[in-house]
């Protein structure tokens, strides 16, 4: 029996390019002072660090002079410069503009690293990334902000590498039916409201008392398409899980998934309700990519009633993916 593998994602999304957005490309202890950290993201090899302010930084990993690769060999970061361990080309860690060369002193004018916007965000380092080179047209949700009256206690984070249609990834949240079906959750989940922000689309689900643990509010606050905010509020405990999704190449992307629960001002009980959540989290994002791996982008989906408002998440995907 043939064993089954994902097939080509041209075969089954034809969308061109990445999406504009805020992305995690890593956590904030994954870029140390006066270190060059290589990245692979969106089919391009990229370098993290911090500038001499204490700043993240990413930049493009090739030396714009004959291309080597800024953390391969001796390449390094020292007195706010970037040094090419080629030629010892120097370029400076906040500008990116070469600023000496060893053996001559004529610098090309446009000797510089191609940078882009970054920023530190709940505990990450996000970039921007925009095919058509735009700087940034919305700041991202983090729903601790929103629900400050409570102490959020990190519990638990996790990194998964996804082969689905990068498009398909977050629409899976608007597919009510799926939870029921797949997930084996009791009742079919319902939309209350579903409101266009400036950082993206919040939606608000009703409250459900066929939980193991009855949910009063539940809300998730979609950052672009490329990240999400999500609150589980009941009576005295909380959950929040704030998930990215970062493309490694057309083929593959990163799943980014940081876990708060709301303290309860006992560990036994934060261990209780952290542990159910966080299991739950994790078989049922293991049971999607089962499936989502494997399947393909369908233009024209055959959609019945009770599927949820996919049609209305594609039409503001689209606000964000390359036409």
């Amino acid at each position: 029996m043939t064993e089954l593998s994902p097939i080509p994602m041209a075969t089954r999304d034809d969308t061109p390019g990445f999406a504009r957005g805020w992305y995690v490309v890593a956590e904030i202890a994954d870029v140390p002072p006066d270190a060059l950290v290589p990245l692979a993201f969106f089919g391009e090899q990229l370098i993290a660090y911090r500038d001499e302010d204490g700043a993240f930084r990413v930049a493009d990993a090739y030396c714009p002079h004959l291309g080597a690769h800024f953390a391969s060999f001796d390449g390094r970061i020292e007195k706010g410069e970037i040094v090419c361990p080629f030629h010892k080309w120097r370029f400076s860690a906040k500008s990116g503009k070469c600023t000496a060369i060893p053996y001559t002193k004529v610098i090309p004018p446009q000797a510089a690293l191609t940078t882009y916007p970054t920023r530190e965000f709940a505990g990450t380092v996000m970039m921007w990334w925009d095919p058509s080179g735009g700087a940034p047209d919305y700041d991202p949700s983090d729903l601790r902000d929103t629900f400050a009256d409570r102490t959020w206690i990190p519990y638990a984070e996790k990194r998964k590498e996804g082969r689905a249609p990068f498009r398909d990834l977050f629409e899976n949240l608007f597919d009510t039916a799926h939870i029921e079906q797949l997930h084996k959750s009791v009742g079919l989940p319902q939309i209350d409201a579903v409101t266009r922000t400036a950082w993206g689309m919040q939606v608000d689900y009703a409250p459900s008392a066929e939980q193991m643990f009855p949910i009063g509010h539940m809300q998730f606050n979609f950052s672009g398409i490329s990240f999400v905010s999500h609150v589980v509020l009941g009576e005295g405990f909380g959950f929040i899980q704030n998930v990215s999704a970062t493309p490694i190449d057309k083929e593959r992307f990163q799943l980014h998934v940081r876990m708060y629960i709301s303290d309860t001002g006992s560990k036994e009980m934060n261990d209780m309700i952290g542990g159910a959540f966080v299991q739950r989290v994790l078989d049922e994002i293991d049971q999607d990519f089962e499936v989502l791996n494997f399947k393909k982008h369908l233009k024209r989906p055959l959609i019945c009633a009770g599927d949820g408002p996919i049609m209305r998440y594609r039409e503001y995907a689209g606000e964000f993916l390359p036409a």
